[in-house]
């Protein structure tokens, strides 16, 4: 007997008419909204520019003209655009020039472009992290941590000096088993019938026309159910109620938060085998191209993970296993940060991300600043 996937016409309703409002979607990809920031009473102009096109994601970068320091963040490609860490980069601006993943929508992607797993997702990283240079600092956030560290690891391997000088992996599932959550373990649960019964096809009058997709609409469904088991005075419930986010207006936390991406197929059943199934970057398995991906070779970057006491997507534990694995790591460049009191979106998004989070962020990127100059 074969396992379909339910059908939802109210979530597919809802999420048709969050995109129609505002005309959030632009080309696969969505606006930040970002021209300047505030420092110190002044208002500083922001330019942006594409430092990096690629068909499945460029690198937009955010430059304010204070600072010589460059960080990268790499956004999931796992759901929600993203413009959802927007906060994130608001918070470095003031201190950095900013580059994040701006990752697109596959129905803009014509087929012939090929495919985009785990491995080209990984590869991507590598070649933005390249491109923001070796003094560059890395910030990879919920499964982005794990394309992060990999690409770090490959780069380590290849050209050591052109690893970055920091990798700060926020709440990512580098071992969905350290402290599995009901998340994680549904991935690994999922019959891979089940996993092929969600997938479909671009429609005809897209450019992505005949590429097959993890849809939005079956992603709100099990974001509805997610947030139906958190709703009363959780963490979401309070993000709702009062949005404690930069924009609140412009960027209110639910549009965040709801506005969904479609998500290569082939991505997304990778991550599920390769990440949360097989485990194969916490056991040494994974490879990329045929090469293995050996965090051991991280040697002369710094390392900070930062995970929240109540998250329960990728749970206290998880982000931490990447210390044991970044073995040639020297101590003082290691760093750890458990947020108490806090659950996921709080560690990049709003007052927790700002108070909470962002300064002892900053003060590592200095830290591992100062020692490379000693060095």
């Amino acid at each position: 007997m074969s396992i379909r996937a339910s059908s939802d016409k109210g979530a597919e309703r809802t999420l048709e008419t969050l995109r129609r409002e505002d005309a959030f979607v632009i080309d696969g990809r969505t606006p930040f909204g970002i021209d300047s920031v505030t420092v110190d009473n002044r208002t500083i102009r922001v330019v942006q520019r594409q430092r990096l096109i690629s068909d499945f994601g460029g690198l937009t970068e955010f430059v304010s003209g204070r600072s010589r320091r460059r960080v990268l963040v790499v956004a999931p490609l796992a759901g929600a655009y993203p413009v959802l860490f927007r906060d994130v980069v608001l918070g470095l601006l003031p201190h950095a020039n900013v580059a994040i993943t701006d990752w697109r929508d596959p129905y803009y992607i014509p087929s012939s472009c090929g495919e985009f797993g785990l491995a080209e997702n990984i590869s991507s990283v590598l070649e933005m992290i390249r491109a923001i240079g070796p003094d560059g600092h890395v910030v990879g956030i919920c499964q982005g941590a794990v394309s992060a560290l990999a690409a770090t690891a490959l780069l380590s391997t290849r050209d050591a000096a052109a690893a970055p000088r920091s990798l700060t992996l926020i709440a990512g599932p580098i071992d969905p088993l350290a402290n599995p959550t009901r998340v994680g373990l549904a991935s690994r649960t999922y019959p891979a019938e089940f996993q092929q019964n969600l997938m479909r096809t671009v429609p005809d009058k897209f450019p992505g026309r005949g590429r097959r997709i993890y849809p939005a609409n079956a992603q709100f469904t099990m974001l509805m159910g997610y947030l139906a088991r958190h709703w009363l005075f959780g963490e979401v419930f309070w993000k709702l109620y009062q949005d404690d986010g930069e924009d609140p207006v412009r960027f209110p936390f639910s549009s965040l938060l709801m506005r969904l991406m479609n998500l290569p197929a082939e991505l997304v059943l990778d991550i599920v085998k390769q990440v949360f199934v097989e485990r194969r970057l916490c056991t040494g398995r994974l490879t990329v191209r045929g090469q293995s991906v050996v965090p051991g070779a991280i040697n002369r970057t710094g390392l900070m993970t930062i995970e929240a006491q109540n998250d329960d997507i990728a749970a206290p534990g998880q982000t931490y296993a990447a210390h044991a694995l970044c073995c040639g790591i020297p101590d003082n460049l290691r760093r750890h940060l458990l947020l108490p009191g806090s659950a996921h979106f709080s560690l990049f998004h709003g007052n927790r991300w700002r108070s909470g989070v962002l300064p002892p962020l900053l003060q590592f990127l200095e830290e591992t600043e100062t020692r490379s100059a000693l060095s």
